[in-house]
């Protein structure tokens, strides 16, 4: 009998010990920890490709950071050529349509050459992010926009004369009261703050959900970010808002293009898009 038992905990011991190893992470020259598990599929993207994922990474703690399987449009961005050695982008670019992966990444590179944001403080100085990956898709350079100049010029055109309609249209079915300011920033109290307003000389962390007025998710932060008044790297839509804003409130913000991104296209935001803003002030210093 305790032969029997001896064998089976060997067994057991051996089978971990090979799990382990199977499911270990490989390293490449230039230090990307990954894990790629291949599905059949041979097109692999290259740089400058559009590409369809599901997308969550986490922290050094595994808190979900982004997940994109929580946002109503499709996660779809350009692939870039690596921003700096070990980055993400250089993992994805070994991945095939249907394959799963998962990179473990230098939080601080991606922040500052990736991102190119301030980390947040949830976010551990010299910890690594965890991306767990599925490539749906890929999108050629040539297939991802057919229209000549002219027609994107018309189109946007377009765009920007059918804003303020959709804005008033938008006010009108949720019975909105609230006026405009002389900038077009609708600025909805929800909760009344404590203390003084937030001046430019601030820094505040904040908490939001950032939607198009047809309800598209466009961001979510449910772990506080902070803003840096004073950095000028927010939009003018985003700033005023705060202005009016003390410790502890909450407002929705209705930013036209004209404070938020105008006539650029930023990843799926495109050029003339009204954004709402829920927001929370969490804290002021």
């Amino acid at each position: 009998m305790k032969g029997k038992s001896l064998l089976l905990f060997l067994v057991l011991i051996y089978s971990v010990a090979f799990a382990q190893k199977k499911s270990a992470f490989q390293k490449t020259p230039t230090g990307l920890e990954y894990k790629i598990y291949h599905n059949g599929g041979k097109v692999k993207p290259v740089a400058g490709d559009l590409i369809k994922t599901i997308l969550v990474y986490t922290n050094h703690k595994d808190s979900v950071i982004f997940d994109s399987r929580k946002v109503k449009n499709e996660n779809v961005f350009e692939l870039l050529a690596p921003t700096f050695k070990g980055g993400l982008e250089e993992g994805m670019l070994m991945m095939a349509i249907g394959d799963s992966a998962v990179f473990k990444v230098n939080a601080d590179s991606v922040y500052a050459k990736t991102f190119k944001i301030k980390r947040p403080n949830y976010v551990k100085k010299g910890s690594k992010l965890t991306f767990r990956i599925k490539l749906l898709g890929i999108k050629t350079k040539e297939s991802i926009d057919q229209r000549t100049p002219e027609e994107i010029e018309k189109d946007n055109e377009a765009r920007r004369l059918a804003e303020p309609k959709l804005i008033q249209d938008f006010i009108n079915l949720n019975k909105i009261e609230t006026l405009a300011s002389e900038s077009g920033l609708y600025y909805i109290e929800r909760q009344v703050g404590s203390g003084p307003a937030i001046t430019k000389e601030n820094k505040v962390k904040i908490i939001y959900n950032c939607t198009t007025l047809d309800g598209a998710i466009i961001d979510t932060q449910t772990n506080p970010i902070e803003i840096d008044m004073a950095a000028g790297k927010i939009t003018k839509g985003m700033e005023e808002g705060l202005l009016k804003m003390s410790m502890g409130a909450k407002a929705t913000l209705i930013i036209p293009s004209s404070l938020a991104f105008g006539k650029r296209k930023i990843s799926t935001v495109l050029p003339y898009t009204t954004l709402i803003y829920d927001l929370e002030v969490i804290e002021v210093n």
